[in-house]
């Protein structure tokens, strides 16, 4: 018996976003059968069978009902249950033994399916159109605050569900989660656009470097190094390979050049309804990639107090290598 109570694995097993706060959801799976519960007013955005509690009423009698659809009794959970809804779970089951299932579940959803691709492959093809928009009009004494708040409303319009957003300037580009500050747009500035947002429950993440009306010394140097980084990272990424040796892929690369140093990140991380999800494309990564695992690859070069350089694009793996969305 599978008891799923995060929202975004109750997305992926069940296709419906419940957000039930504070009150008690969950999702029983038992091979085939599968069962809801969940707060009353929710009752009628859930396939059934339902099992509804009121407020005021104990969910645990209504989780005690649902389980009985079940005959298998060993009890499996994701890892982010809280402990709020643990106790519920206790008390309704009345056990202390039980099972993780995180790796089962982030197993499954790292595989993604064709209908997944096609909608994070939309997302990326906005965001790549919002970010070149936003730059055509970016003019010298515009904050970075205020270009991120222009990307926010693009995507919004576009129809896209917004995640972080970062936009830096100049010496702000070597920190690669800076978030968007007062600082304000020069001439021959560094910019990095990073941009997460998603289409129907699904991310893309993306990012761009520019020089803005001239490049800092170094600048065209270490934006070729790093593409060269990302263009060797994608050859890496094909089934059998791990997820460790595209990020050496990408590391080699910069070694070659004497820049490895200042790469002082993973190479990527998998996307799906979350903006960080499995595969983890890290250091020693043993993870064998499969076809539809689809992952960042964001190779960056950053020269603390100067700028920073990253490429970001969002790849699918298929039967003999890796596609760019």
């Amino acid at each position: 018996m599978l008891i799923v109570t995060n929202p975004v694995n109750i997305r992926y097993f069940a296709g419906v976003e419940l957000e039930a706060y504070e009150r008690f959801a969950a999702l029983i799976i038992c091979g085939a059968k599968r069962a809801f519960v969940v707060p009353k007013l929710d009752e009628g955005r859930v396939p059934g069978p339902v099992f509804a509690y009121s407020d005021g009423e104990d969910p645990a009698d209504a989780l005690r009902r649902a389980a009985e659809v079940c005959d298998d009794r060993e009890v499996e959970v994701d890892g982010s249950t809280t402990l709020r809804a643990w106790e519920v779970i206790k008390r309704a089951l009345g056990i202390t033994a039980y099972r993780i299932a995180d790796e089962r579940i982030n197993d499954l959803r790292a595989v993604k399916r064709p209908e997944e691709v096609e909608r994070i492959t939309r997302a990326a093809e906005i965001i790549k159109k919002v970010i070149a928009e936003v730059y055509a009009e970016l003019s010298p004494g515009v904050a970075e605050r205020e270009a991120a708040a222009s990307i926010y409303l693009n995507l919004i319009e576009e129809g896209l569900r917004p995640g972080p957003i970062l936009v830096q300037f100049g010496e702000n580009t070597a920190l690669p989660h800076q978030g968007p500050t007062g600082r304000r747009l020069r001439e021959g500035d560094v910019v990095i656009i990073d941009v997460t947002a998603a289409y129907d429950g699904y991310y893309a993440d993306i990012t761009r470097t520019f020089a803005f009306r001239g490049e800092p010394a170094r600048f065209r140097e270490i934006y070729e190094a790093v593409s060269e980084a990302q263009t060797a990272a994608v050859a890496a990424a094909r089934p059998g390979a791990s997820a460790g040796e595209v990020d050496e892929a990408a590391r080699s690369a910069l070694r070659r050049r004497g820049l490895d140093r200042y790469f002082v990140h993973r190479t990527g991380h998998g996307l799906g309804l979350e903006f960080h999800e499995a595969p983890n494309i890290a250091p020693g990564e043993s993870y064998k990639l499969r076809a539809g695992n689809v992952f960042t690859i964001e190779p960056g070069v950053y020269l603390q107090g100067h700028f920073g350089v990253r490429i970001e694009d969002d790849v699918v793996v298929e039967g003999e290598g890796a596609r760019v969305l």
